[in-house]
């Protein structure tokens, strides 16, 4: 893969332009066909901001990568520090641009609280442990609330913004468990408090995670489709429930494997 591509995580930011168009189309529903200008420029402006965000953890965390994450285009010297840090300035600074030109003033304000919110997780927030897991989940969050916001509509989002919020904090942790040996300069949540009761935190956010699943069911805002969509999903939360024990490696595949089903129900939802 191209080292500019892999820099920029296609995966997660193709998962959160997903997440952009869920979020809008649950908002509108189908009237989202003729809202696709508004929808594409919010998209890209959330694409901007995620990608910042990875190329900005990358550029401050290039030390620690070596170990945790060695495969990576800055430790392995294929881009320099300094372009990475122009290329995620660069888009945060765009990502800005268009929302005030395109968006309405919501939809620029939380670009710009995601924006700041990075930095801080980037600067501070990643080495205070769990404040730091929530903070980075709440930006996750944030993606499937941006639908709502830039249709004035956030009452439908806001169950897809706890849902996204929740299933990453027990990622972030599966995650720290998993970077356990080269996070030697960070006072992450297993490295204060162990490993197993960062897993035992994972486990009780995935519960929560399950609990909030079937809402959006309940209250009326998806069908029968979407319920039976997302037990799949929550079957797959559950074997990363148990999974992560084993191996946090595994447990973090299973995780994100369980986010995508999730994605795939939220789209099925706001489709039936």
């Amino acid at each position: 893969m191209n080292p500019i591509v892999r820099l920029f995580r296609p995966v997660n930011a193709v998962m959160a332009v997903i997440g952009t168009v869920i979020s809008s189309l649950v908002a509108i529903g189908y009237s989202i066909q003729y809202n696709l200008f508004t929808v594409a420029i919010a998209s890209l402006v959330v694409f901007l901001v995620l990608t910042g965000g990875n190329i900005m953890n990358d550029v401050l965390d290039s030390e620690t990568d070596k170990v945790n994450h060695p495969e990576r285009p800055i430790p392995t010297g294929v881009i320099s520090r300094k372009s990475a840090t122009y290329i995620f300035s660069g888009s945060y600074i765009v990502a800005v641009v268009l929302a005030i030109v395109f968006l309405p003033l919501y939809g620029t304000f939380i670009a710009l609280a995601a924006i700041i919110l990075l930095i801080y997780y980037e600067t501070k927030g990643k080495y205070s442990g769990l404040p730091g897991n929530l903070t980075v989940s709440a930006l996750i969050g944030l993606i499937f609330l941006y639908g709502g916001v830039i249709f004035n509509d956030p009452q439908k989002t806001i169950l897809l913004f706890f849902l996204a919020m929740f299933s990453n904090a027990s990622r972030e942790l599966i995650k720290d468990v998993q970077d356990f040996d080269g996070d030697v300069d960070r006072k992450t949540f297993p490295r204060v408090h162990g490993k197993g009761n960062a897993l035992n935190l994972s486990t009780i956010f995935i519960i929560i995670t399950l609990a909030f699943s079937i809402l959006p069911y309940t209250e009326k805002i998806f069908g029968v489709y979407y319920l039976l969509a997302v037990m799949l999903c929550d079957i797959f939360f559950v074997i990363t429930m148990i999974t992560q024990y084993r191996s946090a490696k595994k447990g973090q595949q299973f995780s994100k494997l369980s986010m995508i089903l999730g994605l795939l129900s939220f789209t099925i939802g706001g489709l039936t």
